[in-house]
Order: structure tokens, then sequence, then C-alpha cells
């Protein structure tokens, strides 16, 4: 072990000067701890551009001193106290240019018993231009890792990232989680040129995914096969990757779960996504995954017989896609007696657009639950014929298209003769049959554009939009007879009923419909006083 005792530095030539001196090459011991110098020859003070030994020993690296280069220092520290000779090149900056020197350098015990570094500065077997002093700093102070081992996987040499990264793990085996993926690395170098990887890398404090770019080169000192090895700590990406894969799963479970139809387009009009529940829907027989790609104008067109109305159905998607803006609830009906519920929404984003989304829904069961119950809600449940809110209703419209002069219309008001008698004497269940009896009558005797309606108890009444007043007398008249000569097939004894018609016409001045039925009302008890079973008109 080499001790170095601090010593005044003597004049370069003189005879009696130190054999160091005497030396070309420069040659330095620096303290690593205290980033400093300790000693310099007469060659290295010229190199550095310092007058005197105490204006180098004077002066402060540190200010200077990349952390780059600090991190490098540091692990040079227990590879020389190790015994080890480092050759490395440096580029230094003694002046304004940069300087590049071969340094060999290896440990030497100061005085205070701390541990040194001798610099021995000399010509490098190399001879690189600018660019590839350059390219060597690059890639020392690069963040990316750079290792360079021999063809039997024994480090050569590592860049601060990797010295910092891996200091105690040498070889190119102990890089790797995976030992036999290294063997196989090594092995597929000696046939291939370079390759390129992602694997997960040992690391002082664990593991990480790495992305490796690895390729064969030549030693330019020893002429052998050495492997470089660059790489770049991918640990976040593949962390995301994975949480996207998971999300992306997730999110295929909800889609194929949902009895939705979805379809995904991209701006072209090319299907992106499809589900289970959208092919079901239009009747498709391919897998949603072998729709990807389609050409959703030729599908468009292919489907459009499926609805009741394809021109329309082919329009409205052209007008959704032409405007670009969300659309809910386009009701379409199909041949097959189904009923989709369609929901459009243009994809946009950061105000670019990039397709839009189709979302189908069978509706119906829905439908026929609302029209079960509007039914309910419009017709009088013993004789199926429209109910007093269903008259009101079509009245109103027919009053507002006679005040308006666009048609004329009649009203009749019929109600039976003796009901409650009928009721008291026979029972209730008779007298139901007798008021389906008058319900068959008026539906199989009156023009289909008629609205007859069960408004009471035993009081019907008949819409009569198109109908002149004369003609409203005839049929009410005609009504008259086919009921008193229809009979009941009761339990007991078949009878025979008969009506009392007040008929009415719908006028131009008529303020609503209670002015027309009050009119036909009196027509009716007109009828009853003169006798019942008959008709009575007033106009």
């Amino acid at each position: 072990m080499t001790i170095f005792h601090d010593a005044p530095h003597a004049a370069a030539c003189d005879a009696d000067a130190p054999l160091l001196d005497r030396l070309q090459t420069p040659v330095w011991i620096f303290d690593i701890e205290q980033e400093r110098m300790r000693y310099a020859n007469a060659a290295a003070l010229k190199f550095w551009g310092a007058d005197t030994p105490q204006d180098l020993y004077a002066r402060d690296f540190s200010a200077t001193m990349s952390e780059t280069t600090r991190r490098r220092l540091a692990d040079y520290l227990p590879r020389l106290a190790s015994g080890e000779v480092i050759d490395e090149h440096w580029s230094f900056y003694p002046g304004d240019q940069a300087v590049s020197l071969h340094c060999r350098c290896s440990h030497l015990v100061m005085s205070d018993g701390r541990s040194g570094m001798l610099v021995e500065g000399g010509d490098s077997a190399l001879s690189l231009d600018a660019s590839s002093l350059r390219a060597l700093e690059a890639v020392r102070h690069s963040p990316m890792m750079a290792s360079v081992f021999d063809g039997q996987g024994r480090l050569l040499a590592r860049n601060p990232a990797a010295l910092e990264a891996r200091g105690e793990l040498a070889s190119f085996e102990a890089c790797f989680s995976d030992r036999d993926l290294a063997e196989r690395l090594l092995q597929r170098l000696e046939d291939e040129p370079r390759t390129s990887l992602e694997a997960i890398m040992r690391i002082d404090g664990g593991e990480r995914w790495h992305h490796l770019d690895l390729c064969r080169a030549t030693d330019p000192e020893t002429g052998l096969p050495m492997i470089v090895m660059g790489e770049l700590d991918i640990t976040a990406r593949k962390a995301l990757e994975a949480a996207q894969r998971v999300s992306q799963r997730q999110l295929e479970v909800v889609i194929e779960g949902l009895d939705l139809g979805l379809l995904l387009e991209d701006e072209q009009r090319r299907v992106i996504v499809a589900n289970q529940a959208f092919c079901d829907l239009f009747g498709f027989d391919a897998s949603p995954e072998s729709l990807a790609g389609l050409d959703c104008r030729e599908a468009v067109q292919a489907s459009k017989g499926k609805f009741t109305e394809p021109d329309a159905f082919v329009s409205r998607i052209e007008e959704l896609i032409g405007a670009r803006r969300k659309q809910t609830r386009d009701l379409l009906a199909m041949t097959d007696g189904r009923f989709l519920e369609r929901c459009y929404t243009p994809l946009f984003v950061a105000d670019e657009y990039h397709g839009h989304l189709w979302v189908y829904r069978d509706v119906t069961r829905q439908k026929r639950q609302q029209a079960y119950w509007a039914r309910q809600a419009s017709t009088d449940p013993l004789t199926g014929l429209a109910n007093r809110r269903s008259f009101d209703e079509a009245a109103g419209e027919v009053t507002r298209s006679v005040q308006r002069e666009e048609i004329e219309a009649a009203l009749l008001m019929i109600d039976i003769d003796r009901f409650k008698a009928i009721n008291d004497s026979l029972g209730h269940a008779e007298g139901d049959k007798g008021l389906n009896l008058l319900a068959n009558t008026l539906r199989n005797n009156l023009r289909p554009s008629d609205l007859p309606c069960r408004t009471g108890g035993e009081e019907f009444m008949v819409l009569m939009p198109d109908m002149a007043t004369e003609e409203a007398e005839t049929v009410a008249w005609r009504l008259l007879r086919q009921i008193a000569e229809a009979t009941v097939d009761a339990e007991e004894l078949p009878f025979h009923f008969t009506v009392s018609i007040g008929v009415t016409r719908f006028r131009p001045n008529d303020a609503n419909v209670q002015a027309v039925t009050q009119r036909a009302d009196a027509a009716m008890y007109q009828a009853k006083r003169e006798g019942r079973n008959r008709v009575a008109v007033r106009w």
C-alpha cells in the first residue's frame, strides 16, 4: 500500500526536483471525499492551468462538479479501496475547452489515513474525434443505464446511471431476474448482432421493468467481443399498461353484460366495437369481434329492411351524423313487431371529432305495456267500447275542427229504456248482457270512422265526424230498430229492450263539447217524454 505525505512542490527541470516533476504526463492526487487536489506534478499543473501548486490546491472543484461526476467518483472509492485499478476516459474543463484524457486511477493512502485517488494521465490508445467525445459525454450524463460486458458476461464498464442503480451487481446474468433469459441472450448475441426486449431487471433495492437494447461489438482495446446493453426503466409504463388491461377487461365484461346494443364507429364510419346484444337485436349471425372494420354504410343498407320505414331509418342516421349533436330516444318500429329505442352520441376529444356511439334498446315490452295501460285508461272494461275519457278527447278534436269549418259532424246520445227495471227484475248479470248487446250492435253497424262510447251506466254516445245531420238521423233510426229486434239470451227468459236516441250536430259557434252534449241530452230526454223507443233531433 502506498502512503503519500503532503510535500511542497519542486520546480520543473531542476536537477534536484522530484522525479514525478520530470514526467511529461500529468500525475495528481485527488481527495474524493473533500473534492480538492492534494498533489500535482509539473505536467499536471500545466494541464490544469495553475501557476503554482498552491493555486491548484486552493481551487474549489465542488463548485463546478456535476452530480453525475460526483456519483461517478463516489463509486470509485470502494473499488479503489479493494485494489482495483480503473482505466477510463475523462473529459476535463481546465479552461474554456473540453480536454479528453485517458486516466489510470489507483488507490493511495494519504497522510491522515484517508483514501485518495492517484491519477496518471496519458494518451489513449484510442483516437477520438470531437463527435466521439461528445457522444461519450452524453452517455455519461444520460439517465439511461449503459453497461459494457465482455463476451462471457463480465462487466467492463458502466455509465453513472448504471452505477447508481446497480452498484454491486457486476455480471451480465446478475442483472436479470431470470438468469435463464440472460444465458439465452448471450447465446443469441453470438449469432445476432443486436436485439431488443422488455424484461424484469435486478437493481439495488429491488426489481424493475426495463426496456433493453443489446448489441454485439468489438472491444477497441483488446479486439475481443463485447456486449453493449442500454436500459431504460419502463416500470411506470408497464404498471399503466397492466391497469389499462384490467380496465379494458372490466369494460368488456360490462359491455357484454349489458342488454343494450352498443356500436362504436370511427370518424370514417367503420366499426370499432360492437357487443353481442347489438348482434342479437339486429339478427346478425356473426360474432361482435368479426364486425370490427366493417363499413357501417353497407351495414345500414343491409339492415334497413328490418324497419317499417326503411328510408327514414337511413336518412335519420345521416342527419344525426351530419349534425354531430347528442340525440336520445329515437323510436324505431320493426317489421317483426318489435320497437327499438336508439341513442346517438358523437365522441369528441379536445374538440376533435373521433366517431360516434350508437346505443339500441329493445322497448317492445314497454311499448306494449304502455299500449295496454292506454287501452285500459280509454276503454270501458265491460263493453270494450271507448270510455268517457276517450269520448271527451275525441269530441274536443271534432269540436275544434268544426269551429275551423274543416268538417261537419253529428252526435248521437243513446239511453236504454227502463234499464233499472231490467236490473231489478233480472239481475245485474242479465243487465250487463243487454249492455254488451247494445255495444255490439253499435260496433257492427257504424262506419270505421265513427266512435261509439259508453259514457255512463246505460248511456252511450256515438261521435260521427264527416256526417251530415240528415244522415245521422237516418243512422239513428236504423240502430233503434236493430236494437229493438235483437234478443238478449238470458238464463231465465230471453228478453228485448229498447233505447231512446237524441241526435244533434256540432255547430261552428259551439264554445265547447258541453254545448253539443247538452243539446244531444235534451234531444234524448225529448224522445223519452214522447214515449221512448224513438229518435229526437235538436240541431
